[in-house]
């Protein structure tokens, strides 16, 4: 941190030192042959981006001297790359046709976005998901990210319920979440997966194994970048969906610039609600046997209730700053438990709160003809956080109250309040070297420190100290640096990474027990830890490449899985960081405009694997779990029959296995799989498109998919036990049953309308039209067949 302030300040005298001349660009962008304007294209003039407003115009101004490489690039359009050369002495305006492309991938990959090709096509692998394809669908993020290779969503419930990406057989916090680059940490559960929606991002790219060193994180096993719009020209969209289980999602994206694209201002907000009040298959008590019984009856007390909006300001194309962007985040939301981590008891009571406002500031400038590129960010706030289990008595699965004189439906009474004051700053500052080589360094820091009341809670023996007024704090440094360097007429493309983390946490190692807590459960622990990557990509021929990385990384425990969430999950200071050798290869081939085809494998060593355990009902606890060590491939095909019908499938196995196991009591798990993991899943999706169904200037989407998961165990079970056949797809494991969740079949459909002039959409859509009971979590299930009706609006 020491050298932070001298390096900024040397960045900015070198800016000061060398004046240059600063010219005004004015470009405008059509559809070639008929010269109309094309609004909502990517802009980019050396490291300057942009994007058209309704006109088709994006201008830049203060844009020094030099010679650039100019990109257009359009959803549906050919990409544009040119050099260009500005002069000292005038101003410029160019006019640029685009030549229209058709989509290849329905909702997932479109050909003429340049910047799409350069994210999938980069040495470090990553899926690119389009979201702008299926904005005005009636389709969830979560589902459409389901549909990717590698990729599964896994959540405890309906809309709302906590979601967790399980990349590769990696899965809860050894996934990291970031937005426009920044971790989101800070925003605690407003902006999640599962509750975001669609309309608010531009695309969401998703790392597998490999981090790039912009993302600056200690993940082990992948990564989710969520970018959002670019807030570029003027325009309002707004949009409303009704679903099943009473289900009401809302949201607004609005946002003005001035002509010449130098202040703009904007506000994005949304509003989710569902009362989740689906079937679901649970046990409860015969009155004739006193035995337990399945039966299907709804949910009762699990609703879920969200709204946030952030407001935004900032300048652009200023000699002092490409960008300067101030932001005010907020977001309020209340969820009802209907039960705890497994689904063995009701409740009908229990809920939780959280809220924060979040001011962040954004500073991106490039200098020394724009070789040098400096982008930092800083937020502060104040998370909010409360659990509310104060009821005398409890329900049972028909809603029925019988009152007690016990507090809590939990057995864990609660009346909590937590404040969570974070700080997150990071700052990426990279060097072009020459034009095919890259310098890159990144550093994040985030700071946690965590207070609060509890009426209810644990006392400190002998005292009546509430547990929670004494504070936890959490800090953490993550810096990266990256070489980048391109060889062989750039056919060989390599980065080298390296990485140095540091924590250190403290609090006290309270498990909500009846055990008492005294002085010597206070807990300090930190530590600091390298990471080294290596990942390169060979350009085979014009439509073939290959990729393979290597990494050797840490995942340090964070706050949640060493603090507990005061509401199921238990603090567990005894943590050790997680530590993994990882490797990938791949290869990616497009034979035709019309195939395309992928395969990629992977390898995995981990030690002390952090995995989510249920201990004692009803709570769970993070945990290293024995170590890990596996392999995998997977598979995608995306074909394009006609100018109207798609198809693309994908497959992913893995075999992940324990080992290392020496415990005379625990040695049978020896080459089991690691449980509560799926180790085959499968997506087939196909799509139609038809223009001039019912007038002129419409157009009819058709899309189906399906989604095939193989059984997998809740608890570790014998290999022995395993289901036999080619990789285990055979026949089930020799077990009990409730041990199991089986094998699921998901089917989705739905289609979109777009009215004349695009500016109103309708789409609908059916999900798990089967009505098959779907589970991902400790069979807790999720819910059955529901519909959706959105209807989206572009106001201009």
């Amino acid at each position: 941190m020491r050298l932070l302030f001298p390096l900024i300040l040397f960045l900015f005298s070198s800016f000061w030192a060398f004046p240059q001349q600063f010219r005004k660009i004015t470009v405008e962008i059509v559809k070639n042959g008929t010269e109309s304007p094309i609004s909502g294209a990517s802009v980019q003039i050396g490291n300057n981006a942009g994007q058209t407003g309704e006109g088709g115009v994006a201008v830049f101004s203060d844009v020094p001297s030099g010679k650039y490489i100019i990109q257009v690039s359009s959803l549906g359009y050919v990409p544009y790359t040119d050099t260009l050369l500005v002069s000292s002495t005038e101003n410029l305006t160019l006019t640029i046709p685009l030549i229209e492309s058709a989509e290849k991938i329905e909702g997932i990959q479109v050909t003429g976005d340049n910047q799409s090709q350069k994210i999938k096509q980069a040495p470090i692998r990553s899926v690119y998901i389009d979201t702008r394809a299926i904005a005005t669908q009636a389709t969830s993020l979560t589902d459409l990210m389901n549909r990717s290779t590698g990729i599964r969503i896994r959540q405890n419930g309906g809309l709302g319920s906590r979601p967790e990406v399980s990349v590769n057989g990696f899965q809860g916090k050894a996934i990291k979440y970031f937005k426009d680059g920044i971790p989101l940490d800070y925003l605690g559960e407003g902006y999640n997966l599962s509750a975001l929606p669609v309309e608010m991002l531009n695309h969401v790219e998703v790392y597998k194994g490999v981090l790039p060193v912009s993302l600056g994180a200690d993940a082990l096993g992948g990564a989710v970048n969520l970018v959002t719009n670019k807030q570029m020209g003027s325009k309002v969209n707004a949009y409303y969906e009704i679903g099943s289980f009473q289900t009401h999602r809302a949201g607004v994206l609005a946002s003005q610039s001035s002509a010449d694209q130098r202040w703009f201002y904007g506000l994005e907000a949304f509003f989710n609600y569902a009362a989740n009040d689906y079937k679901a298959l649970v046990e409860v008590v015969n009155p004739d046997t006193k035995n337990k019984e399945p039966m299907r009856l709804p949910m009762f007390h699990n609703a879920y209730n969200h709204i946030m909006g952030e407001a935004f300001a900032g300048v652009r194309n200023r000699r002092w700053a490409d960008e300067l962007r101030f932001g005010l985040s907020g977001f309020n939301l209340k969820k009802e438990q209907q039960h705890p981590a497994l689904m063995t008891d009701a409740f009908g009571s229990l809920h939780s709160k959280q809220s924060t406002l979040a001011p962040s500031v954004r500073y991106k400038k490039n200098i020394l003809d724009n070789r040098l590129r400096i982008d930092q960010f800083t937020t502060f706030n104040i998370l909010k956080t409360a659990r509310i289990d104060t009821l005398h008595g409890s329900y049972d699965w028909f809603g029925e109250f019988t009152p007690g004189t016990q507090v809590g439906e939990s057995r864990l009474p609660s009346q909590s309040a937590i404040d969570e004051r974070q700080w997150v700053t990071r700052t990426n500052v990279s060097y072009l070297l020459k034009p095919d080589s890259k310098l890159e360094l990144n550093h994040v820091f985030t700071s946690a420190k965590r207070s609060g009341e509890d009426p209810l809670g644990p006392r400190l023996q002998g005292t009546d100290i509430d547990i929670l007024s004494l504070s936890s704090t959490y800090q953490k440094h993550v810096f990266g640096l990256s070489y980048e360097q391109g060889l062989l007429d750039d056919r060989l493309q390599n980065h080298l990474m390296a990485k140095y983390y540091r924590y250190r946490a403290s609090g006290y190692q309270n498990t909500w027990f009846s055990t008492p807590i005294t002085d010597n459960d206070r807990r300090d622990i930190s530590g600091d830890y390298w990471g080294f990557t290596e990942a390169l990509k060979y350009q085979i021929s014009t439509s073939t490449f290959a990729r393979a990385s290597v990494e050797y990384t840490y995942r340090l425990p964070e706050r949640e899985e060493l603090f507990g969430n005061n509401i199921f999950i238990v603090p567990n200071f005894e943590l050790d960081p997680e530590q993994s050798l990882n490797l990938n290869l791949g290869v990616q081939s497009q034979p035709n405009e019309s195939l395309t085809l992928e395969a990629n494998s992977f390898f995995r060593n981990t030690k002390g694997l952090i995995l989510l355990v249920p201990i004692q009902a009803p709570n769970a606890q993070y945990q290293n779990q024995e170590n890990v060590r596996g392999y995998g491939v997977d598979v995608d095909i995306n074909y394009r029959l006609t100018e109207q019908y798609t198809l693309n499938g994908n497959a992913t196995w893995q075999d992940l296995r324990l080992y290392g196991i020496t415990n005379a009591l625990d040695t049978w798990k020896n080459k089991a799989r690691l449980r509560n993991t799926p180790y085959f899943f499968a997506n087939l999706g196909a799509s139609a498109k038809y223009s001039g169904v019912f007038q002129d200037g419409d157009e009819l989407k058709v899309l189906a998919h399906y989604n095939y998961m193989r059984e997998f165990y809740l608890e570790t079970i014998p290999r022995e036990a395993e289901p036999g056949g080619f990789l285990g797809l055979s026949g089930s494991a020799d077990m009990n049953t409730n041990l199991i969740i089986p094998d699921q079949h998901l089917f989705n459909a739905g289609l979109t309308y777009a009215f004349p002039q695009q500016k109103m959409h309708l789409g609908a859509e059916v999900r798990n039209i089967l009505n098959k009971d779907i589970y991902d979590y400790y069979r807790v299930q999720r819910p059955g067949r529901s519909f959706h009706l959105k209807l989206s609006y572009r106001f201009y």
